[in-house]
């Protein structure tokens, strides 16, 4: 009885740990983006733009109209629920940067309002982005 007493203890404490796994470890990860959300209500869908988050570096990919695609490279940190976004500069000079990303000065600061093992959401301002799992 008390080994499978032990048994059962040891496996609640594995369970605990794998669903208490930080907000760090779960971004780490390809994310489609799906959905953008404009604060004035309008909703366009999106499936070519994929952020790649990985140990503090970051990517976003960009298939471009012409079947090509476009890499921009940066870096990331994960604080509570802010994600601070930095491209590396001489990226936000291109046109598909402006067309894509259009962020000021490459850098942004999103919140994270959700997520989760295959979704995410961030917003900035009044914006909201929704990704899935890739």
């Amino acid at each position: 009885m008390k080994k499978i007493l032990n048994i059962l203890f040891f496996t609640l404490l594995i369970l605990l740990g794998v669903s208490c796994s930080d907000d760090v470890s779960r971004i780490e990860n390809k994310w489609q983006l799906c959905k953008y959300e404009y604060a004035d209500g309008v909703v366009q869908r999106e499936d070519s733009v994929f952020y790649n988050f990985m140990k503090g570096s970051f990517s976003a990919i960009c298939l471009l109209s012409d079947g090509n695609y476009k890499t921009f490279w940066g870096n990331y940190s994960l604080e509570g629920n802010e994600l601070k976004i930095q491209i590396l500069s001489g990226f936000e000079t291109e046109p598909a940067f402006e067309h894509y990303l259009n962020w000021e000065n490459g850098s942004r600061i999103f919140k994270v309002d959700e997520i989760s093992s295959s979704a995410l959401q961030l917003s900035y301002k009044e914006e909201k982005l929704v990704f899935r799992k890739y």
